[in-house]
C-alpha cells in the first residue's frame, strides 16, 4: 500500500517532517510524543529513506528520542541506536552525531555504554557497516568522556588497527603494543588505522594525544585532512590536545584546529572553552578570559557539566595571571 493509500502512515509523516529542525529541547520534547502515533516508526523509516536531507534529519531527531528513553528506562540502548542506524543506512558523520549526542546524555543518567557493550563484542562488529560502526562510535565515545586512553589504545590493538603503517594495511597488535609505546618512544607502527572512517580514526588519534604520544600529531593531520569540515572529528582531536601534556606547539595546534573549516560558522561554547585553555597556556590571560566568558555566555542551560568545566577554567586562568606580575593586564 502506498502512502497515498494509507491515512494514518501519510499523518505520521506529515508529523514528522513538521519537526522542528536540529536537536533542541523544543524537538526533543515533540519527536517523544510522536513516537506515540500508531505508524510513528513505518514514518520514521519513511522519511529517513526518502525525505532527503530534511527529512533525515528531523528522521534522526526522532531515533534520539526513542533511544533516550530506552535509556532512560535503563534499556540497553546501544543496539537500539545501531538498529536505526543501521535501518537508515547512516553514514560516518550521521553515526558520529547521533551516537555522540546519545553517549554523553545517557553516561550523565547512570546509563553508559560500556554498562551494555565489552571490548570484545565491540570488537567483532564491522566497522564498515552502520550497525557495526554505530556500536564502535558509542563504545569509543563513551571511552573518550571517560578518558579512558589506555582502553582506548587496547581496543585498536585488539581490533588489529594499531598495526604497522608501512605494511599498507593493518596488521593484528601484538600485547606489547596494547598499551601503546613505552614512555618517550613513538614508534612508526603505532597509528595505521587504514579503512577506518575519520570519527572513528579521530577516537585513536584522541589516545595517542590524550597520553601526550606525539604520533598522534601526524594522525591528527591526517584526520584533519579527511575530515576537518566535521564538528564531531575537530572537537575529539582538540580534546585531545588539552588532555595531553608537554606536546610540542601544544596550545598553538589547539588554536590551529579551532581555525578548521567545521568552525566557519565561529565556535560553539565547548570549542570557546578548549580556546581558552590554549590561550592561558601562552599566558594570553585577557584573552582566555573573554573566551571562556563567552563559552559560558553560549552554553545550553542543560550543559551543567561543561558550565562547571568553564567556571574551573576561568579560576586556573585568574590565578595564574596572578601568580604572573610580570604579565600585563588591566585591574577594574
Amino acid at each position: 500500500m502506498s502512502v497515498a493509500q494509507d491515512p494514518g502512515l501519510r499523518q505520521a509523516i506529515e508529523a514528522v517532517t513538521a519537526l522542528p529542525p536540529g536537536w533542541t529541547p523544543v524537538s526533543e520534547h515533540t519527536a517523544r510524543g510522536l513516537w506515540r502515533l500508531p505508524r510513528a516508526a513505518d514514518a520514521v523509516a519513511h522519511v529517513l529513506r526518502d525525505g532527503g536531507p530534511g527529512g533525515r534529519d528531523r528522521g534522526w531527531t526522532m531515533v534520539r528520542a526513542r533511544v533516550t528513553e530506552e535509556a532512560a528506562s535503563g534499556r540497553d540502548w546501544t543496539r537500539e541506536a545501531a538498529g536505526w542506524l543501521a535501518r537508515g543506512g547512516a553514514d560516518w558523520q550521521e553515526s558520529a552525531r547521533v551516537t555522540g549526542d546519545l553517549a554523553w546524555r545517557s553516561r550523565a543518567q547512570g546509563h553508559s555504554a560500556l554498562v551494555f557493550l565489552t571490548d570484545t563484542h565491540v570488537a567483532a562488529a564491522d566497522p564498515g557497516e552502520p550497525y557495526g560502526r554505530a556500536l564502535w562510535h558509542c563504545f569509543l565515545t563513551t571511552l573518550r568522556y571517560d578518558f579512558r586512553c589506555t582502553a582506548i589504545e587496547e581496543f585498536f590493538a585488539l581490533t588489529g588497527y594499531a598495526g604497522t603503517a608501512a605494511s599498507g594495511g593493518p596488521a593484528p597488535a601484538g600485547p606489547a603494543d596494547a598499551a601503546g609505546p613505552a614512555d618517550g618512544a613513538d614508534g612508526a607502527g603505532q597509528t595505521d588505522t587504514a579503512g577506518l572512517d575519520p570519527y572513528s580514526t579521530a577516537m585513536r588519534a584522541f589516545a595517542l594525544l590524550g597520553r601526550s604520544r606525539t604520533t598522534g600529531l601526524a594522525l591528527l593531520a591526517e584526520v584533519v585532512a579527511r575530515a576537518g569540515h566535521d564538528e564531531k572529528v575537530v572537537h575529539a582531536l582538540l580534546h585531545g590536545l588539552w588532555l595531553g601534556e608537554d606536546l610540542p606547539d601544544q596550545p598553538r595546534r589547539m588554536l590551529d584546529l579551532l581555525r578548521a573549516p567545521a568552525f566557519a560558522d565561529g565556535p560553539g561554547a565547548e570549542a570557546l572553552f578548549r580556546k581558552a585553555s590554549a590561550l592561558r597556556r601562552l599566558r594570553r590571560f585577557d584573552e582566555a578570559l573573554a573566551a571562556v566568558q563567552c563559552a559560558i555566555d553560549g552554553l545550553d542551560p542543560r550543559e551543567v557539566v561543561v558550565h562547571a568545566d568553564c567556571v574551573r577554567e576561568r579560576s586556573l586562568i585568574l590565578a595564574e595571571r596572578d601568580l604572573r606580575p610580570d604579565t600585563p593586564h588591566p585591574r577594574t
